[in-house]
């Protein structure tokens, strides 16, 4: 079975991280994806983060009408803050090898500020969502830092061709772990906009699953 495993904080999860996971299953041909919910995200230190259990549920209810999305709350009942290299652990525990860590262009591009961001890289393979026109050098460049290598370790070949495009792979030396670089749909939505249309007594219909948006107004308050 293969894996697909995407974490946030989901604060709320809205249609652009649905999209990416079926874009992902499409594209790489992915049997799940796990939508594991951020229980203390190290990156995120704003006072208006929703409480956990708002969080999961919103995923829950987003997951319901599509078979291969999951939710996940392996981070909920973890001490001290909630890192990708302990998630992608639990996941390889539980489904073998055949795993991969599902995020944009731009986070992995700050790979370098993960946690035991060298080993994660050795140990996890990563589906990369990215934009029209990415050069994947660009991305080499981050990871020859991260890890101190040479490029001749970083081995970059096309994985063949379909009706939306070429799929670039980047083999990393010292774990036999490989990157998937994919051109997905971009769809400018955040949750930091939701949260303001919220606060300010708009809807985030069209923005988010329309359960979600149900959920969001008689269950939250910002």
């Amino acid at each position: 079975m293969k894996i697909g495993v995407i974490g946030g904080s989901f604060n709320p999860i809205h249609i652009g991280h649905l999209n990416l996971a079926y874009e992902a299953i499409l594209r790489i041909g992915l049997d799940r994806v796990y939508f594991v919910v951020s229980a203390r995200p190290p990156h995120k230190t704003g006072g208006d983060l929703l409480p956990f259990h708002h969080r999961y549920r919103m995923v829950e209810i987003a997951c319901e009408d599509n078979d291969a999305f999951y939710p996940s709350d392996v981070e909920k009942d973890r001490s001290g803050p909630s890192y990708t290299i302990d998630t992608m652990r639990y996941f390889h525990k539980e489904f073998g090898d055949d795993v991969y860590f599902i995020v944009g262009q731009d986070a992995m591009e700050d790979v370098g500020s993960w946690h035991s961001a060298s080993t994660l890289l050795k140990t996890c393979n990563f589906i990369v969502a990215s934009r029209p026109g990415f050069d994947p050098s660009t991305l080499e460049d981050v990871l020859q830092s991260v890890l101190s290598v040479r490029y001749k370790n970083l081995k970059l070949e096309s994985a063949g061709e379909n009706d939306d495009g070429t799929i670039e792979t980047i083999h990393v030396a010292g774990g036999g772990t490989k990157i998937y670089i994919v051109e997905i749909t971009q769809l400018d939505i955040s949750s930091t906009e939701i949260r303001s249309r919220l606060r300010n007594g708009a809807s985030a219909r069209y923005l988010v699953p329309p359960a979600v948006d149900e959920y969001l107004q008689k269950e939250v308050s910002f």
